[in-house]
């Protein structure tokens, strides 16, 4: 995997199906460059708010539109473990977004998301973000 693909997170998908204006715009340019790359878990995750045959067959397209990041053996385990310092150092972090950093990291992607504790512990998860680009 590039270290210029983008692993979108699952709020960032539901912003782009409900066309967020400035987020359609920026999936579909990483789309057009080839840069998305997707988690089992976020397919997953979409998957439980299908509300409709189409859109379960849509978001079960993912994997075969963009690249499904294999995980590791002991990847959910390193992510408990992960958890476990934070909340050692009194913080709090879900392992849904332990795993997340956990598989960002192992495959040097960008995380597009908008959760603001991967964002505020970004240094220790030791994570990189992808940047809207701003438009003129």
């Amino acid at each position: 995997m590039s270290s210029s693909s983008v692993l979108i997170d699952t709020p960032i998908w539901q912003k782009y199906f409900r066309k967020e204006e400035r987020t359609f715009r920026q999936v579909n340019i990483l789309m057009d460059e080839g840069r998305v790359c997707s988690l089992g878990l976020v397919v997953a995750e979409l998957l439980q708010t299908a509300e409709t045959e189409e859109e379960l067959k849509m978001f079960r397209g993912f994997t075969k539109i963009f690249p499904i990041l294999q995980e590791k053996s002991g990847s959910w385990v390193e992510a408990a473990q992960l958890l476990f310092e934070f909340k050692q150092k009194g913080k709090i972090l879900p392992l849904r977004d332990c795993y997340l950093a956990v598989m960002a990291r192992a495959h040097a992607v960008l995380l597009y998301t908008t959760n603001k504790s991967l964002y505020k512990n970004r240094q220790l998860l030791g994570l990189n973000f992808f940047t809207e680009r701003r438009s003129k």
